[in-house]
């Protein structure tokens, strides 16, 4: 490990709860997902304990969708329509992490790495209404949509296994944990 650049690439989940989210008339409703996601790696061993990388990470989509029946006041001639909302939710994250590591050794093949930097963050989420009525004559579809992009910085921490493999291989299971900014 020490003083090489190395290259890597991964799969792994995209674990998203955000603190609240708040729907009104959808009391069960959350944003919250997973989805799978695929990273590249690239960095450079200081020492033959510390080293510093970038690691960029795309996830896949994490969908949620919500459907709830309701009167509407609508002024007709007919009793009062009932329609139906959905609510279609799409959020995919991207990170960049500029991280630094440090090895602690259990033994000739496989190293214990703590991990922790700076994570910035990229996540276009967009959110569709559509208003239907269920009534048999005449449907109506009322469609709206927004989509937001924001970005955020925030820390990241984490823990590896490096296990050493032939032919210059390294599998590294872990877990990263990120502090998402933004709004």
């Amino acid at each position: 490990f020490a003083q090489s650049a190395y290259v890597a690439a991964g799969v792994g989940a995209d674990v998203f709860r955000p603190g609240r989210v708040e729907v009104r008339g959808a009391d069960d409703w959350s944003a919250a997902g997973e989805a799978v996601a695929v990273s590249a790696r690239i960095g450079t061993a200081v020492t033959d304990r510390w080293g510093v990388e970038f690691e960029f990470t795309r996830a896949g989509d994490i969908e949620r969708e919500i459907q709830r029946g309701l009167p509407v006041p609508l002024l007709t001639r007919q009793a009062l329509p009932l329609f139906e909302s959905t609510i279609h939710l799409t959020r995919r994250n991207s990170t960049l992490d500029a991280v630094a590591w440090v090895a602690q050794p259990l033994s000739s093949r496989v190293d214990l790495v703590y991990v922790g930097g700076v994570a910035f963050t990229r996540a276009v989420e967009e959110m569709a209404f559509e208003l239907t009525r269920r009534a048999a004559l005449a449907p109506i579809v009322v469609p709206s949509s927004i989509r937001t992009t924001t970005y955020g910085a925030g820390p990241v921490a984490g823990l590896e296994a490096r296990v050493q493999l032939p032919a210059r291989t390294i599998l590294i299971p872990g877990v990263r944990l990120h502090g998402v900014g933004g709004d």
